[in-house]
């Protein structure tokens, strides 16, 4: 099948295009945010630039984030500036709103998420920001609701539940998208076993208008994209596991056409033979589906990556430009997903006009553009040997955003420079419970960074691995990188590009720091000494232009900081910073006080099978979050916790007593008996980090 379909005329497009921007325009169309998140993260201000740019300093900053507990969690969120207030995302799905010129504090909205709902995300506590229109709010919460809040007061105007099955591990970390009269939002949870939807509610009310499943289910076909994406998976596909295909990040919403971009995720289970056995394509994972905005319904859709394997989404953010391609204009959707490829699509049409490797790539050779397809390699195949591919299952490039610059005609892509080992487990794959198919538990991959896959002589004939990001400034029109900068930390952040010619991205390594957009030449780095992972923003008050970014490092990272991240070497707390020109240089955060070793008390400890088995047990169920012995990230690291902490451990575990802050009980998965052995792995005085059984 052709990756991409056209499914409607041009000429009926157009058509229903002018009928709906003809109805917006009578009704009042929504008001423009100083900054559209929807769209390139291109900032049309020229007050600061490149003659002046070394002057940028803090203007104010926000810190009074809700923290639940002692963990601090990553802030992913860009702001909206709206009639000179600001609204922003924190953990929990916090919304602050803030006089953008001074930083104090508006309105707060807290939704109270039950901390519990942690233990149902992949990827932490985070939130990647609200949508803005017409005096409303809206904003998606971790466990799973829709809630509309005036933007003047703050008010709970409406609050509505997207999760069509609660007894399965769905959570929101996303933003929404208003799209005309809806708000459209997704969710995530392919790790934990659930099928992908995108809903559409009424903005006024929040009423459901339309759903659209972006694979098929157990149940009957809700409606015929369901029945066509049936076609391409086996009959005997796990459909108990959910399949996956989540909308966990990227809505784009084109009011000239009323299409709404939808950007899936991976399947589950992640192998292709695993998940459906007779083989497939699988749609709609890892693809781009173009939907009408009023009714739901696809008009075209682009599959990146067919059969996915390597949990390849397609979620990573889609900028819209009108370019002159190929001699004539074009309106383009251009995205570089996980699979290390930048696609450069007609988006009234599907029709597929580049792809090219952004990054380093080995699971295909290149992408036929007659066929849409890519060209498997072998290296690609791990079903019966462990294999070295790139990118990781991080991807060529995940959720911080890239952004397209007008004035340069180049996109700038935070890129991720990792390989990883892909392997299959012996033992076969368990249906879903409350914790398997979490991150720690993938059963198609091995580790990366240290170990087996950085030995050359491991992977013969392949590229050296590595462990680390830069930011390339990529010519979509061309098909080409224009210029890299120079190495990064792994998982560096999200990037915005200003009318006076100008790049900004924060780093892991806690600088902002300022590109030449043509050249490269980095023309100034600011320390604030807190991870960067957000895009910044910028907007204009009394003739003062300022940037603004969130800083916190965490999501999936939390588990372990990679090297060169400040937040093993400063405490990582949540902050919001704001720069203008002649500022004030930034305060670092506290130095972290080392927490040594604590010899646990001889009553814990275990006999050898008891102390292996718990090793087992922490694997499963704890692993993903506290990491190993000599890690460090955000979560408590379980082999220093205090006496005390050791005394109520079963009421930690089994009862939830931490569960507001996150550390959700676990009594429903693990018995008296599992609590002991992983506490009796905890206290043995070898401290071994957890092993994992059952990989060929």
């Amino acid at each position: 099948m052709i990756a991409w379909v056209r499914s409607v005329r041009i000429a009926a497009l157009a058509a229903l295009s002018l009928a709906v921007l003809s109805l917006a325009a009578a009704c009042g169309a929504p008001s423009t945010p100083d900054w559209q998140r929807a769209t390139a993260y291109y900032y049309t201000g020229t007050a600061i630039d490149a003659g002046n740019v070394e002057t940028l300093g803090v203007a104010w900053e926000f810190t009074d984030f809700v923290v639940r507990g002692r963990t601090h969690r990553g802030v992913e969120s860009t702001p909206v500036v709206v009639d000179n207030i600001m609204y922003f995302t924190g953990p929990w799905s916090v919304v602050y709103a803030l006089d953008a010129k001074t930083g104090a504090l508006k309105w707060q909205y807290d939704p109270e998420v039950d901390g519990q709902f942690a233990r149902r995300t992949c990827c932490d506590a985070v939130n990647r920001g609200v949508d803005v229109a017409d005096g409303v709010v809206y904003v998606a919460t971790l466990d799973g609701w829709l809630a509309a809040v005036d933007a003047e007061s703050g008010k709970e105007l409406w609050k509505v539940d997207t999760i069509t099955d609660r007894t399965r591990s769905y959570a929101i970390t996303g933003a929404p998208r208003v799209a005309g009269k809806t708000v459209v939002i997704g969710n995530g949870g392919a790790e934990m076993g659930v099928r992908g939807y995108a809903s559409a509610y009424d903005r006024k009310t929040g009423k459901l208008a339309w759903r659209f499943f972006t694979v098929p289910g157990a149940g009957p076909d809700e409606h015929p994209e369901v029945a066509e994406a049936r076609k391409t998976w086996s009959p005997d596909s796990r459909w108990d596991l959910g399949g996956g295909g989540t909308v966990w990040d990227s809505i784009v919403y084109d009011p000239d056409t009323n299409i709404v971009y939808l950007g899936t995720g991976n399947g589950m289970p992640h192998p292709l033979w695993s998940r459906s056995p007779g083989g497939g394509d699988n749609l709609f994972l890892s693809s781009i589906v173009a939907v009408n905005a009023d009714t739901g319904r696809k008009v075209w859709h682009y599959q990146t990556t067919p059969q996915d394997s390597w949990d390849y989404t397609a979620t990573q953010n889609m900028v819209l430009a009108d370019i002159e391609f190929g001699g004539k204009p074009r309106k383009v959707i251009m995205q570089a997903p996980k699979n290390g490829f930048f696609y450069v699509l007609d988006r009234v049409t599907g029709e597929l006009l580049s792809a090219e490797k952004f990054t380093t790539v080995t699971w295909a050779e290149r992408v036929d553009l007659k066929t849409g397809r890519p060209v498997f390699t072998e290296q690609s195949d791990y079903s019966k040997e462990t294999k070295l591919v790139w990118p990781s299952e991080a991807g060529g490039h995940n959720w911080p955003p890239m952004a397209y610059s007008e004035k340069t005609g180049l996109v700038y892509i935070p890129v991720l420079q990792a390989p990883m080992t892909f392997q299959m487990y012996d033992q076969p794959y368990k249906p879903y419970s409350g914790i398997q198919g979490s991150i720690a538990s993938f059963p198609a991959f091995g580790a990366f960074g240290k170990g087996a896959a950085d030995s050359t002589e491991a992977f013969p004939g392949q590229p050296k691995p590595r462990f680390d990001a830069v930011l390339t400034a990529w010519d979509p029109k061309a098909g080409k990188i224009a210029w890299t900068s120079s190495e990064l930390p792994f998982w560096s952040g999200g990037v915005m590009a200003t009318a006076s010619g100008l790049v900004m991205q924060g780093s892991a390594d806690g600088y902002l720091t300022v590109y030449d957009g043509v050249s490269g030449k980095v023309l100034h780095r600011i320390n604030v000494g807190t991870g960067i992972m957000a895009a910044p923003m910028s907007y204009v008050i009394d003739g003062e232009q300022y940037v603004a970014v969130n800083a916190g490092f965490g999501g999936a990272l939390n588990v372990a900081y990679p090297p060169g991240a400040v937040a093993a070497e400063r405490e990582n707390r949540e902050r919001l910073i704001v720069f203008k020109l002649d500022g004030t240089a930034p305060e670092l955060p506290p130095l972290r006080e080392k927490t040594a070793f604590t010899e646990a008390p001889a009553k814990y400890r275990g006999d050898a099978a008891a102390v292996e088995r718990g090793g087992a047990l922490y694997g499963a169920y704890c692993g993903r979050c506290h990491g190993g012995k000599d890690g460090m990230g955000g979560y408590p690291n379980l082999w220093k916790m205090a006496p005390e902490v050791h005394e109520v451990f079963d009421e930690i575990v089994l009862e939830g007593a931490f569960a507001d802050a996150g550390m959700a009980g676990f009594a429903d998965v693990l018995t008296k008996a599992d609590a002991r052995d992983i506490h009796a792995f905890l206290a043995e005085p070898a401290r071994g980090s957890p092993k994992r059984a059952g990989l060929h």
